[in-house]
Order: structure tokens, then C-alpha cells, then sequence
């Protein structure tokens, strides 16, 4: 009879298992514009609310346009400096938009922690580069998805 239980428990596990019951994580997906996050590590800008939320979003073209739109509830936001992969803190970042480089969202804007590697970038690519303040400004400005 426990042998029974058993192999029915294995068996009612396994079936759950295929069926996807008991996935260990699902894709992790920007919240603005659904692009999957995993992947895209370099382009991700990370917003913390002062309900203590923290939120990753895609890329400083979704992550910039929340900012604005939640300024007065954003305790901190942080961004991976596209070069290096690096966290930074985005009030110290330069934004390059309008570039040819899209890796994530069109229109696309992408995040720097040193001005000179901004511009050596947009000389290839093209685009206009920002300070955070500007960027936010800019961003704030547009609609959600352009």
C-alpha cells in the first residue's frame, strides 16, 4: 500500500512537472513593454518606490519614461552602464537616444557611466546624448512607446 502511494505521488509529480505545474521561474518580463529582461542585462534600468518595490524594467527607454511619470515616488534608480555591465546610480549616467543601435526598445536609449564612452559610441551610431536630468526631462515628454 506505501509502495502504491508512492509511485502515485512520483507519478502525480512528474505529470505536474511536464505540464509545467512546478516551473521553477517564469520568463522575467519588462512591465512597460513586455520585453523579456533575461538577455538584455545590459540594458537594464532598476527603479525603487518608496512603497519599498523595486522594478526592472528593460531597458532606459521604459525605465526613464516610468521615472517621470513616478518621479514624486521614486526613492532611487539605478541603470547598467551598457559598456561595462556595471550598476550605476542614473543621476551620474549620460543617455544616448536616437542612435542606430537598438538593443532593446525603439526608440532606443542607452545608458553610459562615462561621458567619453557615450561619445565614442554615438560617433558609430549616431544619436544625442544626455545628462540623467535631461534624459528624464526628454523622456518625460514623449508618449510610452515612442
Amino acid at each position: 500500500m506505501k509502495y502504491a502511494r508512492l509511485v502515485l505521488f512520483f507519478f502525480v509529480f512528474a505529470a505536474a512537472l511536464t505540464m509545467g505545474k512546478f516551473a521553477v521561474a517564469d520568463d522575467v518580463k519588462c512591465p512597460l513593454c513586455g520585453a523579456s529582461l533575461e538577455g538584455n542585462e545590459n540594458t537594464d534600468y532598476q527603479i525603487t518606490f518608496t512603497d519599498g518595490k523595486t522594478v526592472s524594467y528593460g531597458c532606459p527607454h521604459c525605465g526613464l519614461w516610468e521615472h517621470a511619470a513616478k518621479k514624486d515616488t521614486v526613492v532611487s534608480a539605478r541603470a547598467r552602464d551598457f559598456i561595462s555591465g556595471e550598476w550605476m546610480d542614473v543621476s551620474k549616467m549620460y543617455m544616448l537616444v536616437h542612435s542606430s543601435a537598438v538593443p532593446a526598445c525603439s526608440d532606443s536609449w542607452i545608458a553610459f557611466g562615462k561621458k567619453d564612452e557615450a561619445e565614442k559610441f554615438q560617433k558609430g551610431f549616431g544619436g544625442k546624448i544626455y545628462t540623467f536630468a535631461n534624459a528624464l526631462k526628454e523622456r518625460g515628454k514623449q508618449p510610452l512607446g515612442h
